[in-house]
């Protein structure tokens, strides 16, 4: 009996691309790190800066709530079979979780521009920072799952069966395979604005930079499941504050404190739960320049308003290593740095070397 079946597996999935822990699966926060050999940098620098950094970041795999790979669940239902049969007929099947393996690439370079009043103010200067960032970023995302078994009325035909379980394993597995090609893809354009205004004090062997930073949803987003530059339609304003102590002129460590919190997303009406951050680093100054360890963590401590994966919230720490020189001829510090992640949830998970250029004027 040939047998057309209809929006068998329509209602299969609500995957990743809409639902995201913390939009994307990632915050508003620079996770290849910030602390590096510029921690030494001397006391008295006033005036205009100039900054620019490419990061490359691998992802191996978004995270679940086990640290492995995600899983979400599909629903169960019933298959509807066409007149003249009678809906008594129609088989149904369970609940099933597919696994959602996910991986690609992004290239960030970002260009920032800074000044640092001459004046004091309250024992310390003000930083202003603007920084643009342009981003290629590509994604695949392949979602996987068996067919669940159906369940018949012991009134239906054999030839029914046959033919309607064909046609249901191929419709359930396609459908997996065209939620997981509408999520992959790549995208490339110009990434969220950051403006920061800061309060410096800048001593022999204590440094100290109090700063509020505002995050602007000016890169490329769509509410729909492809790839975007931009992580969403919201602002983000992240307070912090960033400690460097310098025992000797050789040694240095610091720490760095972040709060995100962000506002309703417009277009998917999801709110993002706030997060803290917190980096650490420590350095050592040798004869061609400095040397050290960095690590970041990021936690939300607040559950995502509206995410259909339900209160999940992101988690991601990450520890690598540093190399900061001054460039001969030009006077610029330049840094290299590489960090991968140790543990996750709800979170891509991966590796990050970035290489960063800043010249005092």
């Amino acid at each position: 009996m040939s047998v057309l079946l209809r929006n068998t597996a329509l209602p299969l999935l609500l995957l990743a691309a809409q639902a995201n822990a913390a939009e994307g699966f990632e915050p508003r926060y620079n996770l290849a790190g910030s602390l590096g050999g510029e921690i030494f940098a001397p006391p008295d620098q006033t005036g205009w800066a100039f900054g620019v950094a490419a990061t490359h970041i691998h992802v191996d795999k978004v995270s679940g709530a086990d640290g492995g790979t995600l899983t979400q669940a599909i629903p169960g239902g019933s298959v509807p079979l066409p007149a003249p049969l009678p809906a008594s007929l129609a088989p149904t099947y369970g609940a099933n979780t597919a696994v959602v393996p996910a991986y690609g690439t992004m290239d960030r370079y970002d260009t920032a521009i800074g000044y640092i009043t001459r004046d004091n103010y309250g024992g310390g200067r003000l930083l202003f920072i603007a920084d643009l960032p342009f981003a290629r970023k590509g994604q695949t995302i392949a979602p996987h799952a068996d067919t669940p078994a159906l369940s018949w009325d012991a009134a239906a035909p054999d030839a029914l069966r046959g033919p309607v379980g064909s046609g249901f394993a191929g419709e359930y597995q396609g459908a997996l395979a065209a939620e997981g090609k509408a999520m992959s893809g790549s995208v490339k354009g110009i990434g969220d604005v950051e403006l920061t205004a800061a309060w410096q004090r800048v001593g022999a062997t204590w440094r100290v930079l109090a700063f509020t930073s505002v995050v602007l949803p000016t890169g490329k987003y769509d509410a729909g499941p492809g790839p975007d530059i931009g992580t969403g339609n919201y602002r983000t304003l992240r307070p912090g504050l960033q400690v460097a102590w310098l025992p000797t002129p050789r040694v240095a460590v610091a720490a760095k404190l972040s709060l995100g919190l962000n506002t309703r997303n417009h277009d998917n009406r999801l709110r993002s739960g706030n997060w803290a951050g917190l980096e650490t680093a420590a350095g050592y100054m040798t004869p061609v320049g400095v040397i050290g360890v960095h690590a970041v963590r990021v936690q939300q401590y607040q559950d995502d308003d509206g995410n259909p994966l339900g209160p999940c919230r992101f988690r991601s720490t990450n520890a690598g290593v540093f190399f900061t020189t001054m460039v001969p001829g030009i006077g610029a510090a330049l840094t290299l740095q590489s960090i991968s992640t140790r543990s996750s949830r709800y979170a891509k998970a991966g590796s990050m070397t970035q290489a960063r250029l800043i010249k005092a004027f």
